[in-house]
């Protein structure tokens, strides 16, 4: 069945109900809300973008979630050219030099060959951003969805406050850990949904992250164009956001490797803050001291899927549909997200009765 274009069915308010304002709820929302369908979505934060994330600090501006992405497929290639002249994204490189360790030494690409890799034009949020502004219902931000059940056939969303968005389907793209705690304090436990696919959601495991923004006095001494992927240590990625082009301020941006920030990830932030600026000091011009302005941390406990799988998506109920999507599912990637919500999309669409 194609959902009922234009009008949900008399006891539901919404055709589709979309838990998260990440790429993947983003993607799947606009294509859903392009056919007629109406679309909500909830998304727990105050602002849109999830892992896509960007903030200011002081002057500054940093990413501080994603910090590029690449296209490889015509689905979201098609997405990115549009975003493109649109002025929200555009290149910034080919390919980005590499470090043995966070202190080096680096070792420069082979050639320019291979795909560009994408950046916002004022941060990573742009993207995010551009697709909330096809929606034609506003994003219902810091609304918490605590429970999802079943009632009469419909999905029933409950948030903290007690309060209820009923919708003929559901498309979940909270970190998959959060998304079964949402369907078991609504009842949707084995054996009311099938076993095997409940297992297959459990399985899937993430790395957390730390993402500590700088913004110092003088520019950052990393090179060109101001990305670094470091092979090994607790360092895994460095950005100088100043040449990125999105801070007019000199800003780095320093995200852990998932072993380190598992074992720290309780320490106090201070301490953490600490040991990332030791680690990162060959790439800042001077005593930390003195040449850092501000800083802020970010704790990311779901950051990375550790195992993502090669499906785009997987249903926990088709009727109603309730359906898992996002970076777990196709790879764990910003593509793979983005591709994941499209997919959820044309999966709906092509539902029978």
């Amino acid at each position: 069945m194609s959902l009922p274009e234009n009008a949900a069915a008399a006891d539901a308010e919404y055709d589709v109900a979309v838990v998260g304002a990440g790429i993947a709820g983003l993607t799947a929302a606009t294509t859903l809300a392009a056919t007629g369908r109406r679309v909500v979505v909830l998304e727990k934060s105050r602002g849109v973008g999830g892992r896509m994330a960007t903030r200011r600090v002081g002057e500054a501006v940093c990413d501080h979630g994603a910090q590029q992405f690449s296209v490889t497929g015509r689905a979201f290639g098609n997405l990115v050219t549009a975003a493109e002249t649109a002025g929200v994204v555009d290149s910034w490189c080919q390919l980005f030099p590499t470090a043995a360790t966070a202190a080096g030494p680096v070792t420069a690409p082979l050639d320019e060959a291979g795909h560009a890799r994408w950046r916002g034009t004022r941060g990573m949020t742009s993207l995010p951003k551009y697709l909330v502004a096809a929606l034609p219902t506003p994003v219902r931000t810091q609304t918490r969805v605590e429970a999802i059940s079943i009632d009469a056939g419909r999905v029933r969303l409950t948030d903290e406050q007690g309060q209820h968005v009923v919708a003929a389907a559901a498309i979940v793209t909270a970190p998959v850990p959060q998304a079964l705690d949402l369907f078991t304090a609504g009842g949707l436990t084995p054996p009311l949904v099938d076993e095997a696919t409940w297992e297959t959601l459990a399985a899937i495991r993430y790395e957390p992250c730390f993402s500590l923004m700088l913004v110092l006095k003088r520019p950052s001494l990393l090179p060109a164009p101001g990305g670094l992927a470091v092979n090994s240590g607790p360092v895994a990625w460095l950005t100088d956001n100043q040449q990125k082009g999105i801070s007019s301020v000199p800003s780095l941006t320093i995200q852990a490797r998932g072993d380190f920030s598992r074992d720290h990830f309780d320490d106090d932030p201070e301490e953490v803050t600490g040991q990332l600026i030791d680690l990162a000091r060959p790439w800042i011009d001077g005593d930390p001291a003195a040449v850092v302005v501000a800083s802020s941390l970010q704790r990311w406990k779901f950051a990375f899927p550790e195992n993502p799988l090669k499906a785009p998506l997987v249903a926990l109920s088709q009727q109603p549909p309730i359906v898992c999507c996002g970076d777990s599912f196709g790879g764990g990637l910003v593509e793979a997200a983005a591709s994941s919500g499209l997919a959820v999309a044309r999966w709906l669409e092509r539902l029978p009765g």
